[in-house]
């Protein structure tokens, strides 16, 4: 028994949970589709705790950086995509 990473019920590999579950899937795959993670409760916390004001600030741009430049790719991809539907 694991959990349903899209619905998150306990269930069997083989197991569904009917429409709950085939709703978030064509969610899941609309996000991955939009270049975003399929389950958006992923939560990325890299500021450990009892961090320095200076290691904050760090960390806080270092995911500034890394969204700016997936922002990018994302726009580009999509630019590329746009052009070649033309």
């Amino acid at each position: 028994m694991n959990e349903c990473r899209y619905c998150a019920k306990m269930r069997d590999e083989w197991d569904c949970h009917g429409q709950e579950c085939r709703t978030a899937i064509a969610k899941a795959l609309r996000r991955q589709r939009l270049g975003l993670p399929m389950v958006p409760n992923l939560i990325r916390n890299e500021i450990p705790a009892g961090a320095t004001t200076g290691e904050v600030i760090t960390v806080l741009w270092r995911q500034r950086v890394r969204a700016r430049r997936a922002n990018e790719e994302r726009r580009n991809r999509k630019a590329v995509e746009d052009f070649d539907a033309d």
